[in-house]
């Protein structure tokens, strides 16, 4: 076979123009102490994968479809529900067992790469066991780039637990298993949340 000549003008660095969803692959859920993809196989779990982007947005519900969302940029305070519309509880859609279901939610999309095949997945939650995994692997990413700027976070989807007030609840964990240098294309605010090259491994 002959070698195949590699340009840097090949059409592969064209970004295309992205859709409404702020899902990018396949979506991951965590559910009874399992992750899911597209909601219909398990995720294997010895899976590792790159940490390279994250949504924080309160996401406003109707009819059982996400119709907006109110993303928190980098350097914003996340607002409060007492901030947003919607606070009277009396018109509020009825969910489980016909109670009052808030239409806001409290939403994170934690988007990750398959180092090796270069698929893209988001993690997707509005719990408070999802939204405190995504914080504290957020915490450890700030962490390191604190000495690393370009530092990426290496990750295995995992499983801890929490207390709760019905007792210990399965919550989904990100267990940093490696570091790997990111190696920025253009400027970082012309960068989507997924995009950037994953290189070497940071020297400790």
């Amino acid at each position: 076979m002959n070698d195949i000549a590699i340009t840097n003008d090949d059409g592969f660095s064209v970004v295309e123009k992205s859709s409404e969803t702020m899902i990018s692959g396949k979506m991951l859920k965590f559910n009874d102490g399992r992750y899911t993809v597209d909601k219909t196989e398990l995720l294997p779990p010895d899976t590792v994968l790159a940490a390279v982007g994250s949504i924080t947005a309160w996401v406003h519900w109707v009819d059982g479809k996400p119709a907006e969302h109110r993303i928190t940029q980098s350097g914003q305070q996340h607002p409060e529900r007492e901030e947003l519309p919607d606070l009277d509880e009396s018109a509020w859609p009825p969910g489980l067992n016909d109670e009052p279901s808030d239409p806001w939610r409290d939403t994170r999309y934690l988007h990750l790469i398959d180092p090796q095949t270069g698929a893209d997945y988001t993690f997707v939650t509005d719990s408070f066991g999802g939204r405190r995994a995504v914080h504290d692997l957020k915490s450890q990413i700030a962490n390191v780039r604190f000495a690393h700027p370009n530092a990426v976070a290496i990750v295995q989807p995992a499983s801890t637990t929490m207390k709760t007030r019905f007792g210990l609840k399965m919550r989904p964990a990100f267990k940093v298993v490696g570091w790997r240098g990111k190696q920025e294309k253009a400027p970082p605010q012309a960068i989507e949340p997924h995009k950037g090259s994953i290189n070497d491994d940071i020297p400790y």
